[in-house]
C-alpha cells in the first residue's frame, strides 16, 4: 500500500472540491484531491448544465485570482422579474450598486475545465482518481484515509463529495433530510428574441420555473430553464418517446412572450429534488463543505454560492492560523468553521423550503396574501434593496 502525506486531503473533485483546492493551494499548502470515479474530460465538456454565481461569490473569486479567467464566459444578470401564478403580481429587482450585477450564469463544463487545467499545473496539488475511501482513522496529529492501494495522512480532511457523501457515511455524521417527491428538469435552448440579461422566476402551483440568460453561441440567443414539478411530469418531458417539437410547443406557451419562440433544445437533464443539512459541519480533523454539508431547494439558485461561502470561511480561518503546518489546533479550527457557516446554511435551508411551500399554495387567501406582499415590496425600495443584497450575497 502506498502511503502519502499532505496538509489537506480533499475528497471529491466536482466544482466545490476543485474550488477548495484552488483557494488553499494559493497559501502554499500540499493538497491531495481524491475522487472515486475515473475522470472523463470528454463527459465534463459535454455537461451543459449551468451555475448561477452571485455577485458576492464573484467578489471572492476575484480575490483569489479566478474571476479574470471566468469572466469571458460569464453572462451577467442585470434584472430579475418574479412573477406569481396569475401573472398579475410581479416584482422587478434591479441592481442598486454601480459596476456590479445581480449575478452571472456560466456553464459547469467551463468552470470545471478552467479549475482542472490550473490545478494540474500546480506542484503542490496531486490528483488520485478511482480512489474510494473505505475507512478513516487517526494517527497522533493526523487523520488517515484508507482506500485500495493508498493511505493518505493529512492535517485536515475536507469532505466535498456531494449529497451522498461517503465520508459522512463512514463517520456516521447525522443529517436532516427533506424529500420533495418532485424532480427538476434543466433545459438549455435557443430562442428568437434577445434575453437582454433578464432572469425570470415564475411561481406556479406545481412548482417554480426559472429562465436564466446564457451567452450567445453561433449567433443564437440562449437561455437555461429550470422547472420543478411532480416526478411523473418531469419524467414525461424527459422521455425519449416525446417528440422535441411537442416540448418546444409547451415551452412556447409559457415563454414566448418573454424571450420569443424557442428555436431548438440543446440539452435536457433531470434530477430529484431534496434538501438536507448535517447535524454539524465537522468531526475531529474533518470538515464538510458544499453539498456534503448541506443542500437546498433550487428555488433561489443559491446552492453553489452557499458552498463558496463555506470555502471562503475555511480559507480565511486557515490563513489566520499561519503556522498551521507546525502547530494546527484542529479542534478549534473545525469548531470555528462550524460556528461561522452553520447558521448561514440553516437559514437558507429554511427560507428556500418555506418559499417553495408558500408559492405552491393556490387557495384564495394565499393568493390574496401573496398579492399584498408583492405590492408592498414593489412600493418599498428599502425592502427591495435588502432582498437584492441578500440574493447577491453582499
Amino acid at each position: 500500500m502506498k502511503e502519502l502525506n499532505c496538509d489537506f486531503h480533499i475528497v471529491g473533485s466536482a466544482l466545490t472540491g476543485l474550488l477548495t483546492a484552488y483557494s488553499l493551494q494559493k497559501q502554499g499548502y500540499e493538497i491531495i484531491i481524491s475522487e472515486k470515479k475515473l475522470f472523463n474530460l470528454r463527459a465534463v465538456l459535454k455537461d451543459s448544465r449551468t451555475t448561477a454565481v452571485a455577485e458576492g461569490s464573484k467578489v471572492y473569486l476575484d480575490q483569489i485570482g479566478l474571476w479574470k479567467k471566468l469572466k469571458p464566459f460569464a453572462e451577467p444578470i442585470k434584472l430579475i422579474e418574479v412573477i406569481d401564478q396569475t401573472a398579475k403580481s410581479k416584482i422587478k429587482f434591479n441592481n442598486f450598486i454601480k459596476n456590479t450585477n445581480l449575478g452571472y450564469i456560466i456553464k459547469n463544463s467551463i468552470l470545471i475545465n478552467i479549475l482542472l487545467n490550473d490545478l494540474k499545473q500546480k506542484k503542490n496539488v496531486k490528483f488520485l482518481f478511482q480512489t474510494e475511501i473505505k475507512r478513516i482513522s487517526y494517527n497522533k496529529s493526523k487523520i488517515v484515509s484508507h482506500s485500495k492501494g493508498f493511505k493518505v495522512s493529512s492535517n485536515l480532511l475536507i469532505a466535498s463529495d456531494g449529497k451522498q457523501s461517503s465520508v459522512r457515511k463512514i463517520m456516521k455524521t447525522k443529517r436532516f433530510v427533506k424529500k420533495y417527491n418532485e424532480k427538476a428538469i434543466v433545459i438549455n435552448f435557443c430562442h428568437k428574441k434577445p434575453h437582454n440579461n433578464v432572469a425570470y422566476e415564475f411561481f406556479y402551483k406545481s412548482g417554480p420555473l426559472a429562465i436564466l440568460p446564457m451567452q450567445k453561441e453561433k449567433n443564437s440567443f440562449q437561455s437555461a430553464l429550470i422547472w420543478s414539478n411532480k416526478a411523473k411530469i418531469i419524467d414525461f418531458f424527459n422521455s425519449s418517446k416525446i417528440n422535441q417539437e411537442y416540448i418546444i410547443e409547451i415551452l412556447n406557451e409559457k415563454l414566448s412572450s418573454n424571450i420569443g419562440k424557442v428555436k431548438k433544445i440543446n440539452s435536457k437533464q433531470t434530477f430529484p429534488l431534496s434538501a438536507h443539512i448535517n447535524e454539524r459541519f465537522y468531526e475531529e480533523r474533518l470538515v464538510y463543505v458544499g453539498d456534503a454539508a448541506h443542500s437546498i431547494h433550487p428555488i433561489a439558485g443559491q446552492g453553489w454560492n452557499l458552498g463558496i461561502r463555506d470555502i471562503r470561511s475555511l480559507s480565511n480561518l486557515i490563513k489566520k492560523n499561519a503556522d498551521m503546518k507546525k502547530n494546527l489546533d484542529a479542534k478549534k479550527l473545525c469548531k470555528s468553521y462550524n460556528d461561522e457557516c452553520y447558521f448561514d446554511a440553516y437559514r437558507l435551508y429554511q427560507i428556500t423550503d418555506k418559499l417553495d411551500w408558500a408559492f405552491k399554495k393556490n387557495q384564495t387567501h394565499f393568493r390574496f396574501l401573496r398579492s399584498i406582499g408583492f405590492s408592498i415590496i414593489n412600493k418599498n425600495p428599502s425592502i427591495k434593496k435588502r432582498i437584492v443584497n441578500f440574493a447577491m450575497g453582499i
